[in-house]
Protein backbone atom coordinates (compact mmCIF):
# COMPACT_ATOMS: atom_id res chain seq x y z
CA UNK A 1 0.00 0.00 0.00
CA UNK A 2 1.59 3.46 -1.26
CA UNK A 3 2.16 6.06 1.44
CA UNK A 4 0.94 9.09 1.26
CA UNK A 5 0.16 13.01 2.45
CA UNK A 6 -3.63 12.47 3.02
CA UNK A 7 -6.38 15.46 3.67
CA UNK A 8 -4.83 16.95 6.78
CA UNK A 9 -1.67 16.99 5.80
CA UNK A 10 -0.11 13.50 7.31
CA UNK A 11 1.60 10.77 5.87
CA UNK A 12 -1.02 7.63 6.20
CA UNK A 13 -2.73 5.39 4.55
CA UNK A 14 -6.17 7.20 4.63
CA UNK A 15 -9.32 7.95 2.91
CA UNK A 16 -12.45 10.70 3.83
CA UNK A 17 -15.64 8.63 3.88
CA UNK A 18 -19.12 10.03 4.21
CA UNK A 19 -20.42 8.49 7.58
CA UNK A 20 -23.86 10.56 6.47
CA UNK A 21 -27.26 9.65 4.45
CA UNK A 22 -28.24 11.77 1.95
CA UNK A 23 -31.40 13.52 3.25
CA UNK A 24 -33.92 11.21 0.91
CA UNK A 25 -37.62 11.53 0.67
CA UNK A 26 -38.09 7.96 0.62
CA UNK A 27 -35.84 7.00 3.39
CA UNK A 28 -37.20 4.60 6.07
CA UNK A 29 -38.26 6.84 9.33
CA UNK A 30 -39.56 6.66 12.75
CA UNK A 31 -43.35 5.89 12.75
CA UNK A 32 -43.95 9.38 13.89
CA UNK A 33 -42.56 10.92 11.65
CA UNK A 34 -44.13 12.50 8.52
CA UNK A 35 -41.94 12.43 5.28
CA UNK A 36 -40.09 15.20 3.92
CA UNK A 37 -41.21 16.78 0.78
CA UNK A 38 -38.80 18.75 -2.37
CA UNK A 39 -41.01 20.51 -4.97
CA UNK A 40 -40.51 22.93 -6.89
CA UNK A 41 -40.88 26.73 -6.66
CA UNK A 42 -39.07 28.64 -9.64
CA UNK A 43 -37.74 27.24 -12.52
CA UNK A 44 -35.19 28.06 -15.01
CA UNK A 45 -37.37 28.10 -17.79
CA UNK A 46 -39.70 30.55 -15.62
CA UNK A 47 -37.38 32.72 -14.28
CA UNK A 48 -33.89 32.18 -14.98
CA UNK A 49 -33.18 29.72 -12.09
CA UNK A 50 -34.05 27.08 -10.30
CA UNK A 51 -35.47 26.75 -6.66
CA UNK A 52 -36.65 24.16 -4.44
CA UNK A 53 -38.78 24.11 -1.21
CA UNK A 54 -37.97 22.10 1.25
CA UNK A 55 -40.31 20.95 4.33
CA UNK A 56 -38.51 18.39 6.52
CA UNK A 57 -38.83 17.21 10.27
CA UNK A 58 -35.93 17.82 12.22
CA UNK A 59 -35.49 14.21 13.06
CA UNK A 60 -35.09 12.59 9.02
CA UNK A 61 -32.25 10.79 8.22
CA UNK A 62 -28.62 11.17 10.03
CA UNK A 63 -29.47 13.70 12.61
CA UNK A 64 -28.21 14.74 15.47
CA UNK A 65 -29.78 15.73 18.86
CA UNK A 66 -28.94 18.48 21.51
CA UNK A 67 -29.44 18.31 24.86
CA UNK A 68 -32.43 20.48 23.81
CA UNK A 69 -34.41 17.63 22.40
CA UNK A 70 -35.08 16.20 25.84
CA UNK A 71 -34.23 19.04 28.46
CA UNK A 72 -35.93 22.15 29.46
CA UNK A 73 -32.64 24.16 30.16
CA UNK A 74 -30.93 21.96 27.34
CA UNK A 75 -28.47 23.98 24.68
CA UNK A 76 -29.36 24.04 21.32
CA UNK A 77 -27.49 23.50 17.82
CA UNK A 78 -26.26 26.91 17.09
CA UNK A 79 -24.75 27.01 20.90
CA UNK A 80 -21.61 24.57 19.53
CA UNK A 81 -18.29 26.29 17.89
CA UNK A 82 -16.87 24.28 15.24
CA UNK A 83 -13.98 22.59 16.99
CA UNK A 84 -16.74 21.48 19.17
CA UNK A 85 -17.81 19.47 16.25
CA UNK A 86 -14.16 17.67 15.87
CA UNK A 87 -13.54 14.38 17.36
CA UNK A 88 -9.94 12.71 16.97
CA UNK A 89 -10.50 9.73 19.85
CA UNK A 90 -13.08 7.85 18.07
CA UNK A 91 -13.84 4.41 19.54
CA UNK A 92 -16.10 2.31 17.56
CA UNK A 93 -17.94 -0.83 19.01
CA UNK A 94 -19.58 -3.41 16.42
CA UNK A 95 -22.67 -4.93 17.70
CA UNK A 96 -23.72 -6.22 14.46
CA UNK A 97 -25.99 -9.63 14.50
CA UNK A 98 -28.06 -8.49 17.74
CA UNK A 99 -31.36 -9.67 17.57
CA UNK A 100 -34.46 -7.29 16.25
CA UNK A 101 -35.94 -5.25 19.35
CA UNK A 102 -32.93 -5.99 21.33
CA UNK A 103 -32.51 -3.29 24.39
CA UNK A 104 -28.74 -3.38 25.00
CA UNK A 105 -28.08 -3.51 28.43
CA UNK A 106 -24.53 -2.98 31.08
CA UNK A 107 -23.70 -6.47 29.99
CA UNK A 108 -23.21 -6.17 25.94
CA UNK A 109 -21.01 -3.61 26.57
CA UNK A 110 -19.00 -4.93 29.33
CA UNK A 111 -16.00 -7.23 26.99
CA UNK A 112 -15.66 -3.73 25.28
CA UNK A 113 -15.43 -1.14 28.14
CA UNK A 114 -14.41 -3.04 31.03
CA UNK A 115 -10.91 -1.26 31.04
CA UNK A 116 -12.02 1.99 30.24
CA UNK A 117 -11.32 4.23 27.22
CA UNK A 118 -10.23 8.02 26.99
CA UNK A 119 -12.18 8.48 23.27
CA UNK A 120 -13.91 11.77 23.47
CA UNK A 121 -16.48 10.37 20.49
CA UNK A 122 -18.09 6.13 20.79
CA UNK A 123 -19.75 4.87 17.32
CA UNK A 124 -21.84 1.62 17.76
CA UNK A 125 -22.45 -0.39 14.81
CA UNK A 126 -25.56 -2.69 14.68
CA UNK A 127 -25.16 -3.43 10.81
CA UNK A 128 -28.31 -2.45 9.44
CA UNK A 129 -27.68 -0.81 6.46
CA UNK A 130 -28.98 -3.59 4.32
CA UNK A 131 -32.32 -3.74 6.28
CA UNK A 132 -32.34 0.22 6.00
CA UNK A 133 -32.62 -0.03 2.25
CA UNK A 134 -34.36 -3.43 1.85
CA UNK A 135 -36.62 -3.91 4.82
CA UNK A 136 -37.47 0.01 5.97
CA UNK A 137 -39.88 -0.73 8.43
CA UNK A 138 -38.22 -3.69 10.12
CA UNK A 139 -35.36 -0.66 10.55
CA UNK A 140 -37.79 2.14 11.66
CA UNK A 141 -39.47 0.10 13.75
CA UNK A 142 -37.74 -3.09 15.27
CA UNK A 143 -33.67 -2.03 15.53
CA UNK A 144 -32.19 -2.52 18.83
CA UNK A 145 -31.85 0.20 20.85
CA UNK A 146 -30.02 1.53 25.18
CA UNK A 147 -31.41 1.79 28.12
CA UNK A 148 -30.63 3.73 30.63
CA UNK A 149 -28.12 1.99 32.61
CA UNK A 150 -26.22 1.18 29.81
CA UNK A 151 -25.86 5.48 29.10
CA UNK A 152 -24.91 5.57 32.46
CA UNK A 153 -22.18 2.74 32.52
CA UNK A 154 -20.60 4.13 29.19
CA UNK A 155 -20.17 7.70 30.57
CA UNK A 156 -18.62 5.95 34.08
CA UNK A 157 -16.44 4.28 31.15
CA UNK A 158 -15.72 6.78 29.20
CA UNK A 159 -15.47 10.03 30.99
CA UNK A 160 -14.08 12.46 28.35
CA UNK A 161 -17.10 11.31 26.16
CA UNK A 162 -18.92 14.33 24.18
CA UNK A 163 -20.31 12.31 21.21
CA UNK A 164 -22.28 8.69 21.01
CA UNK A 165 -23.61 7.83 17.19
CA UNK A 166 -24.85 4.87 16.22
CA UNK A 167 -26.90 3.31 12.82
CA UNK A 168 -29.64 2.87 14.27
CA UNK A 169 -33.09 5.53 13.78
CA UNK A 170 -32.51 6.44 17.46
CA UNK A 171 -30.71 5.71 20.38
CA UNK A 172 -33.63 4.44 22.49
CA UNK A 173 -35.08 1.08 21.12
CA UNK A 174 -38.78 1.75 19.26
CA UNK A 175 -40.08 -1.13 20.64
CA UNK A 176 -39.87 -0.22 23.78
CA UNK A 177 -39.75 3.61 24.29
CA UNK A 178 -41.39 3.50 27.82
CA UNK A 179 -38.31 1.97 28.75
CA UNK A 180 -35.73 3.17 26.78
CA UNK A 181 -36.85 6.93 25.78
CA UNK A 182 -34.90 7.74 29.26
CA UNK A 183 -31.37 6.95 27.58
CA UNK A 184 -31.39 10.19 26.28
CA UNK A 185 -31.68 12.14 29.58
CA UNK A 186 -29.21 10.08 30.70
CA UNK A 187 -26.69 10.43 27.84
CA UNK A 188 -26.89 14.50 28.46
CA UNK A 189 -27.15 14.36 32.20
CA UNK A 190 -24.26 12.19 32.86
CA UNK A 191 -21.85 13.44 30.48
CA UNK A 192 -19.28 15.85 31.62
CA UNK A 193 -19.78 18.66 29.11
CA UNK A 194 -23.12 20.51 28.03
CA UNK A 195 -21.82 20.46 24.60
CA UNK A 196 -22.72 16.48 24.30
CA UNK A 197 -23.97 15.18 21.41
CA UNK A 198 -26.03 12.33 19.94
CA UNK A 199 -26.26 11.33 16.39
CA UNK A 200 -28.49 8.67 15.26
CA UNK A 201 -29.15 6.67 11.59
CA UNK A 202 -25.18 7.09 10.65
CA UNK A 203 -24.01 5.24 7.95
CA UNK A 204 -21.34 3.09 9.33
CA UNK A 205 -19.64 0.46 6.65
CA UNK A 206 -18.42 -3.14 7.66
CA UNK A 207 -14.91 -2.87 8.41
CA UNK A 208 -15.21 0.32 9.72
CA UNK A 209 -12.44 0.33 13.05
CA UNK A 210 -9.95 3.58 12.55
CA UNK A 211 -11.46 7.00 12.67
CA UNK A 212 -8.52 9.58 12.80
CA UNK A 213 -10.39 12.30 12.92
CA UNK A 214 -14.59 12.73 12.72
CA UNK A 215 -16.66 15.80 11.73
CA UNK A 216 -20.04 16.43 12.03
CA UNK A 217 -21.65 19.40 10.03
CA UNK A 218 -25.41 20.06 11.59
CA UNK A 219 -27.81 22.40 9.68
CA UNK A 220 -26.80 26.03 11.77
CA UNK A 221 -30.98 26.68 11.98
CA UNK A 222 -31.67 29.27 15.59
CA UNK A 223 -34.12 27.85 17.74
CA UNK A 224 -33.93 24.18 16.47
CA UNK A 225 -32.87 21.88 18.88
CA UNK A 226 -32.03 18.63 16.87
CA UNK A 227 -31.78 18.04 12.89
CA UNK A 228 -30.03 16.73 10.23
CA UNK A 229 -26.39 16.13 9.45
CA UNK A 230 -23.42 15.56 7.64
CA UNK A 231 -20.78 13.45 8.62
CA UNK A 232 -17.37 12.87 7.34
CA UNK A 233 -14.46 11.03 8.50
CA UNK A 234 -10.95 10.57 7.60
CA UNK A 235 -10.37 6.59 7.96
CA UNK A 236 -8.32 3.75 6.85
CA UNK A 237 -8.49 2.53 3.26
CA UNK A 238 -9.73 -0.60 3.51
CA UNK A 239 -12.70 0.29 5.19
CA UNK A 240 -15.50 -0.47 2.57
Amino acid sequence: MTMQMDYFGKENASMLKWLSYPLSMTAPRPPAIPAPELTEFMSIKETGSNVQYLKCYNHTGTHLDTAAHVLEEGIGITEFRPEELVYERVRVLDLSGIEDDTVIDKEYLVPYLENGDSGEALIIRFGVENIRKEEPERFSQHCPGFCPEAAGYIHEKMPNLRMIGTDVPSIACIAHLNTTMEAHHEFFNRANTEKFLIIEEMKLYTGLTNIRRLVVSPWLVEGMNSGPCVIWADVEEDCK
